[in-house]
């Protein structure tokens, strides 16, 4: 997903770059505790007809599916945000704060969307200036994708 705004007055414009993140993490945590009581409640049955050994896998099952889902929710927090302003183009990334940025000049940098050499791979879109790079987008869609470096190349040019 992405946000653009422009900054009138100082020429400036901004891309803000998310995962599609569909399920918030107070909605994760209750289909957590959903899949809980539902396992429970089976793991409970079987038990009392003497299958008690699927107690500890009930509870296994329902630890695995918190870590994955608390990975997914971690990775759906990062965010890019790409600026072109009068003289440079900055992208910085990270989760909750910045966390790794780069800084090229407007004059030199040229946005690339290189296409995959099998068609099953995703395509990448590039930011480029004296031989360093950096990949934007990662997380969007092809044609998501494709619409930013078209945004970009008319921004940066």
């Amino acid at each position: 997903m992405v946000a653009k705004q422009v900054i009138d007055d100082s020429c400036t414009c901004q891309f803000v770059i998310r995962p599609n993140c569909s399920l918030s993490w107070r909605m994760t945590v209750r289909l957590i505790l959903g899949f809980s009581v539902l396992s429970a409640i089976i793991a409970t049955g079987f038990a009392l007809l003497g299958a008690w050994m699927i107690l500890p896998f009930a509870g296994l099952e329902i630890i695995v599916l918190y870590i994955a889902l608390y990975i997914c929710a971690q990775r759906n927090n990062r965010c890019e945000v790409v600026t072109v302003g009068k003289d440079s183009v900055t992208v910085v990334r990270g989760r909750k704060e910045p966390e790794e940025g780069h800084e090229f000049r407007r004059v030199w940098a040229q946005v690339v969307h290189e296409r995959p050499v099998h068609h099953w791979y995703p395509s990448r879109l590039l930011i480029r200036s004296h031989g360093r790079e950096v990949e934007v987008g990662n997380c969007l869609t092809e044609e998501e994708r494709k619409q930013l470096a078209c945004q970009l190349e008319q921004a940066i040019a």
